[in-house]
């Protein structure tokens, strides 16, 4: 006997609703993953947008998208006025929410979202309780409220508006909708701290000129007195000549201490350099009744660098040191000069107390690396050194400042290995993993390149606010700012901006390389790495 026909067409018809459920779920699955492509797309933009207008501009591009939402609002904590600022005042009628007392409408519910530190969502504000209606035809049909969660703190509020009653915000979408807004989050948060630290900066660099304008301003006068008696008595125009030239020399040493721009990396001979820095302060020290010890070493030490800079870190160290020896009976400084595993090392140690509460040492909050040692280790890093303060149990404190040595044996002479017969290159290296790094750096150095790595981009755009770098190597990875907005603000001060991508990506190559940028794949091949070098001249 053959199957009945009821039990075929019911095999068929549980076989296509089978198919369709299938094909559903599939669909359903693609468009939940299309959708977190773009949530991750949209936190990548989110995390390396430079201000908190572009975020709102990267959020309403392409949230609306991923929510099928009509309006999105952000609103940032202000801790001194205790409101929730707009990040967009002039679309709004109430750019400043006060926490205590809101007013109606949605922005009440965004108060609320801040204070219960969790999401907040109204399916239809008509029938709803919290009092979120704005005017009668114009409210939203639905809101979403999400708080902006970094570190444990509510830095803000995102707000999503729907005017579609039927559609709620269903639990998928509340889900991605606070994983979007931590973004946002963690990114104004960034944004803080690095206005913080550029403030900083800023701030410890006029802390160090004043506090070397104080020492400068004794030993200026004293030439500019000498000059005035000399010409109304004796008229010995040598003389007057020469303590004009010194106090010239005084007030380009001033000039180039303030100076901002960037310097190109030129041979710098430390002894030289130490040597000029005592005779500058030996007249000062003398009426101090400060005893100087300088041991240099025999051979050259020979450094690639701005010398106004170096300048600029040894003078404020040795002001430091001359300034601790005020209260001590002896007054001693030893500087100290010598080359270990072709690092430079400098050492400059005086006979004063170990004050741990100096603001010169330990920053106001107490941590590590006051106004000025902070000022001398940013330019020294720059460098590709490292500075050090030693403070033993038994003994004087001691700086210590590495540098790398270059191959040079005498200031003046050209460097043994370059590309373009001009000068030593530069090379920027931006990459977090030490390996990579560490693989960079050694094909760099043998191509005759001098090599100044750090870890993020942050790092890596301050220091090129100081230097001129003839090429940067900059990892897709590299923690702080994205490695496009890096690339963009980097356009024009340096001579090429290489890309380190994971593997290779015609895409990425295709959409990035030109006008002196490139990709380069890792682990770095030194052939392809000769063929961008070249392209670079």
């Amino acid at each position: 006997m053959g199957m009945p026909l009821a039990m075929i067409i019911g095999t068929v018809a549980a076989i296509c609703v089978t198919i369709i459920s299938v094909w559903r779920r599939e669909d359903r699955m693609r468009t939940q993953r299309e959708l977190l492509r773009r949530a991750y797309e949209l936190g990548e933009e989110i995390v390396g947008a430079s201000s908190a207008e572009q975020i709102l501009a990267n959020v309403r591009l392409v949230a609306p998208k991923i929510f099928g939402v009509m309006h999105i609002e952000l609103y940032i904590y202000n801790r001194h006025a205790k409101t929730l600022d707009s990040v967009d005042g002039t679309e709004t009628d109430v750019p400043s929410i006060p926490l205590g007392a809101p007013p109606a409408g949605p922005r009440a519910g965004a108060v609320a979202c801040f204070h219960y530190r969790t999401l907040l969502s109204i399916p239809d504000t008509s029938r709803s309780p919290f009092p979120v209606a704005g005017d009668p035809g114009a409210e939203p049909r639905s809101l979403l409220f999400v708080p902006m969660l970094a570190q444990g703190d509510v830095v803000g509020v995102l707000e999503m508006h729907r005017n579609d009653r039927a559609r709620n915000f269903n639990h998928d979408e509340q889900v991605l909708a606070q994983h979007l807004s931590n973004q946002i989050g963690v990114a104004v948060k960034l944004l803080d701290q690095r206005s913080v630290r550029e403030q900083l900066f800023r701030t410890e660099k006029l802390a160090a000129v004043g506090q070397l304008i104080s020492g400068i301003v004794n030993d200026l006068q004293t030439p500019l007195a000498a000059i005035a008696n000399l010409a109304h008595s004796t008229g010995d125009l040598a003389m007057i000549a020469s303590e004009a030239h010194r106090a010239s020399d005084i007030v380009a040493r001033l000039v180039g201490f303030a100076g901002t721009g960037q310097v190109r990396p030129q041979p710098v001979e430390i002894n030289g350099l130490l040597r000029s820095l005592i005779e500058f302060r030996e007249r000062e020290w003398k009426v101090r009744g400060i005893l100087v010890h300088h041991v240099p070493a025999d051979e050259p030490m020979m450094v690639i660098g701005s010398q106004s800079q170096l300048e600029q870190v040894f003078l404020n160290l040795l002001v430091h040191a001359e300034q601790s020896l005020t209260d001590s009976t002896e007054k001693l400084i030893t500087i100290r000069t010598s080359l270990i595993s072709r690092r430079v090392l400098v050492e400059i140690g005086y006979s004063g107390p170990k004050n741990t509460a100096d603001p010169f040492l330990r920053g106001p909050d107490g941590t590590a690396g006051g106004t000025g040692l902070g000022v001398c280790r940013s330019l020294i890093t720059g460098h590709g050194g490292e500075v050090r303060l030693v403070q033993p149990v038994v003994g004087d404190p001691v700086f210590q400042i590495e540098l790398p040595s270059s191959r040079e044996k005498a200031a003046g002479t050209a460097p043994e290995n370059t590309r373009n017969g001009s000068h030593l290159l530069t090379a920027l290296v931006i990459e977090p993993v030490e390996v990579t790094q560490i693989q960079l750096r050694g094909l760099l150095s043998g191509l005759g390149f001098r090599v100044v790595p750090v870890k993020s981009s942050d790092e890596g755009l301050d220091l090129a606010q100081r230097l001129r770098f003839d090429a940067v190597f900059c990892s897709v990875h590299a923690p702080g700012l994205n490695w496009v907005e890096t690339a963009e603000q980097l356009k024009g001060r340096v001579g090429g901006f290489v890309l380190l991508s994971d593997s290779y990506d015609a895409d990425l190559a295709a959409d990035f390389e030109g006008e002196g940028r490139f990709v380069l794949p890792k682990p770095v091949d030194e052939k392809q790495l000769e063929h961008v070098l070249d392209a670079l001249k």
